[in-house]
């Protein structure tokens, strides 16, 4: 990912069109032992890192740090980032993007996908009197 090296895991388990706000997903990454998710910009969304699990270390315009359990890492819009699995065991951590307040007020309002169930639709037809 990124240039990056050997195996990383992605699963992206929510986007902004699931929930009212300026933000654009949540997702979900793993590296193996060895492997590097390499050095990049987001030119629209900045970043909130929490790691679970494993040790490593992440890049932020130029400084590195240590992370592992507990850390909370922020990648202000247009940083750059990268981070890469320094430990014995899988590094794990769960990623957030959020839309800056440029780039959110160039966007149309947020609001949920609406899906039709015909169960749910008629509760919420009941319960606005139609």
């Amino acid at each position: 990912m990124h240039g990056g090296a050997g195996a990383l895991l992605w699963k992206r388990l929510a986007t902004g069109s699931h929930l009212h706000g300026d933000w654009d997903g949540i997702e979900w990454v793993a590296l193996e032992p060895g492997a590097r998710a390499g050095l990049h910009v987001h030119s629209h969304t900045e970043e909130i890192w929490y790691f679970l699990k494993g040790t490593g270390v992440i890049e932020l315009d130029g400084e590195t740090h240590e992370v592992a359990p507990g850390t909370l890492v922020l990648t202000p819009h247009h940083s750059s980032h990268a981070a890469w699995n320094t430990g014995d065991e899988r590094l794990d951590y769960v990623v957030i993007e959020v839309f800056p307040p440029a780039i959110s007020k160039a966007l149309p309002p947020r609001r949920p996908t609406e899906e039709r169930n015909p169960g749910t639709q008629r509760a919420v037809d009941e319960k606005e009197g139609a």
